[in-house]
């Protein structure tokens, strides 16, 4: 047998039972415990020593203290400039505009004078779609008797 039973506090008739030891071992729970607080103090020991040596090389540069700051001549400085908030939204623009398109779409005039496109009052442009229907175009090609390749090099043709 490996373990001396004569050493062990431990009676024979337990340990062929196996049993577990009933007394708590107050020494173990001790050492871990000293270790652990060893461990904790030496850890924030060593990041102390870190920062104390890594702040020597490179020192804090000195900072002014926060306060109004001003311009050479006592002046207090503008540091930021002021928000430029446009109060104006618009509307005088927008109005402009809505007229401008009203006035288009209610007269008539010259799209292209030289190609002879001109527009007219949408109302009487619906009253005009309303009595002869939509424009179609008669190229003479019908869908039983044409293809689209055909329709498409009759448009080309005709421009």
């Amino acid at each position: 047998m490996p373990n001396e039973l004569k050493s062990s506090p431990i009676s024979p008739e337990s340990l062929a039972r196996k049993h577990e030891v009933s007394e708590k071992s107050v020494r173990n729970v001790l050492i871990v415990g000293g270790a652990s607080a060893f461990l904790l103090i030496f850890s924030l020991a060593a990041c102390g020593l870190a920062f104390h040596l890594l702040s020597e090389k490179r020192a804090m540069q000195w900072m002014p203290p926060l306060g109004i700051i001003s311009a050479p001549n006592s002046a207090p400085l503008k540091r930021f400039p002021a928000p430029n908030l446009d109060l104006d939204d618009d509307h005088a623009q927008r109005v402009a505009l809505y007229t401008k398109q009203s006035q288009k779409l209610n007269s008539y005039g010259w799209v292209d004078q030289r190609k002879g496109i001109f527009h007219i009052p949408i109302e009487r442009a619906m009253d005009l779609i309303s009595q002869r229907g939509f424009p179609s175009r008669t190229n003479g090609v019908s869908g039983t008797d044409g293809s689209p390749l055909r329709l498409i090099q009759e448009i080309h043709e005709n421009k």
